[in-house]
């Protein structure tokens, strides 16, 4: 179908081995795809299921060409043509280039958002240039939005709520196990921002409660006094049925996090999720722990380890649920489409 004008998203998209590493060099130019030449991976994770899914929304309203946003090349729009995309530290990359370009009808900016200044303040030049900026985060942090770095730029931000397809993640908690042996793991990586994983808090966990088992998956170091299930590996609905043998919920305590993906991904799974608000949820049916509060955290450990299991599985079939129907790519999508006029 022939559209008068094009959607230009800048966002993550797939690499092959060779790409990534003409990245390195910033020898790639492999923007301006379309979507149907992308080779997608099956199931879609963050962040290229939110690649996917914009893309999605729009393209049968308007034509649509994507681009990495780590690879540095100029778009050249036509008049009418709209701008979409996710900034990129190197200031030489393809987002900051096209923020200048006065040829776009319209230019918007999405990304995950908290107000940790390390991670979002790099790109407050580009809030400034783009007509709105779609936050995408917990509810959380707007319920916070006055310790916002960005908090005189008030008027031109929107929360978006993370999104995930459920299918890809089958319900496969099913029983617990007894009364003071149930057990906790962590699926992430280390912080790139000093601690905001909250790596350190989940060590101070195993460290202060007397046979609390604990067990990782992680990017980028180990937890000390907690057991490592694997090096990451794909989590396909066989692994995750395994580890629901012997894991009974999801811990998070990340001190500065958007909004996990991986929250959304346990609460799929059927798993009884604790996490700090700080992770980018408040307002669920979670167990919520506290950044600087040790005494309050160890009580809600306990009161997890001697939760009835008819009480947990309510928990867990109130939050799968919720994922099913507040974090959906449909509300997703339905939140871009209010705010970008085509």
């Amino acid at each position: 179908m022939n559209y008068k004008n094009t959607l230009h998203i800048v966002y993550s998209l797939p690499q092959t081995i060779l790409e990534k590493l003409l990245f390195l060099f910033q020898k790639s130019r492999i923007g301006g795809r379309n979507f149907e030449n992308v080779n997608w991976p099956s199931p879609i994770k963050a962040p290229l299921s939110i690649t996917y899914n914009i893309a999605q929304c729009f393209g049968d309203k308007i034509a649509v060409k994507l681009y990495d946003l780590q690879e540095r090349i100029k778009i050249v729009p036509q008049k009418g043509d709209i701008l979409l995309g996710h900034p990129y530290m190197d200031p030489h990359s393809v987002m900051w280039d096209a923020l200048q370009n006065k040829d776009f009808s319209a230019k918007y900016l999405i990304s995950p958002y908290n107000h940790n200044t390390s991670q979002v303040t790099w790109f407050s030049e580009a809030v400034k240039r783009c007509d709105l900026y779609f936050a995408i985060c917990g509810q959380y942090w707007f319920d916070t939005f006055s310790n916002s770095p960005f908090y005189d730029l008030a008027e031109k931000i929107v929360h978006l709520n993370m999104a995930i397809n459920t299918v890809d993640y089958p319900f496969v908690k099913k029983k617990y196990n007894p009364p003071g042996k149930r057990r906790f793991f962590y699926i992430g990586r280390y912080g790139h921002f000093g601690d905001e994983k909250g790596i350190a808090l989940l060590e101070q966990l195993a460290a202060w409660i007397p046979g609390f088992e604990g067990g990782y998956i992680c990017e980028g170091g180990e937890i000390n006094g907690w057991h490592q299930i694997s090096k990451p590996t794909r989590l396909t609905p066989e692994f995750m049925t395994n580890l629901a043998g012997s894991y009974d919920f999801f811990i998070n305590m990340s001190r500065a996090d958007a909004q996990a993906t991986t929250v959304l991904e346990a609460m799929s799974w059927g798993f009884p999720v604790a996490c700090t608000k700080e992770t980018g949820y408040s307002d669920e049916s979670l167990f919520y722990l506290n950044i600087d509060d040790l005494e309050q955290n160890v009580a809600i450990i306990e009161q997890m380890q001697n939760s009835p299991d008819d009480e947990l599985h309510r928990i867990s079939e109130k939050n799968r649920k919720l994922a099913e129907s507040k974090y959906n790519w449909q509300h997703f999508g339905d939140v871009l489409k209010e705010h970008i006029a085509l």
